[in-house]
């Protein structure tokens, strides 16, 4: 086999894109008991060099989108990459890629790079949308602050926590809302 090199980018994108609870299931046969509905399970492991008798393989779809495994009785563990090497006794990290790549179809060149940084990019006009909207929601509660401070600071105090959960959660509605209360509230008399 003629040895390839893939870009990083390739291996963020199998990992985020081949959703591992299914694959254990059409390929490996597996029965998946979940714990958490579509973020967490366990079965009996499937590699072949461990003869599980328990259930003892858990998978986890991590904040970042990202399947990881790991089998408490073999130890073994890894993403969707490492469990095709293991499973199918693949020699190498880019020949499980290209397992991948031709099972679903995925694209191996500059289109994969491109498709990449236009995800970049919508992230990054997110973050700025996000920044902006908090910084204007920021202002209208600072400017209630200064229009009457009895009045006002309590209610300041929870909009500023609520923000700050919202920030965490990347939630832009919530964060625009509070500015809009707070303007709502700059027109009362």
């Amino acid at each position: 086999m003629k040895h390839e090199t893939f870009s990083p980018y390739l291996f963020d994108f199998i990992k985020k894109k081949v959703d591992l609870s299914n694959f254990l299931e059409t390929e490996a046969g597996c029965h998946l008991r979940w714990y958490e509905a579509g973020k967490a399970a366990g079965t009996i492991c499937p590699l072949p060099s461990h003869n599980d008798t328990k259930p003892s393989f858990r998978i986890l779809k991590a904040d970042n989108d990202v399947w990881i495994w790991h089998c408490l009785g073999c130890g073994a563990k890894g993403t969707i990459i490492d469990f095709c090497m293991d499973y199918y006794g693949l020699n190498s990290a880019a020949e499980a890629v290209l397992f991948l790549c031709n099972k679903f179809g995925f694209k191996k060149d500059s289109e994969l790079v491109t498709d990449s940084l236009k995800d970049v990019k919508k992230k990054i006009n997110l973050q700025k949308k996000m920044d902006c909207i908090h910084v204007v929601s920021s202002r209208q509660c600072h400017a209630l602050l200064r229009k009457n401070f009895n009045q006002y600071s309590r209610w300041v105090a929870k909009a500023y926590h609520r923000m700050n959960e919202a920030l965490e959660k990347d939630d832009i509605e919530t964060i625009e809302s509070i500015g809009f209360e707070a303007s709502s509230k700059m027109q009362e008399k």
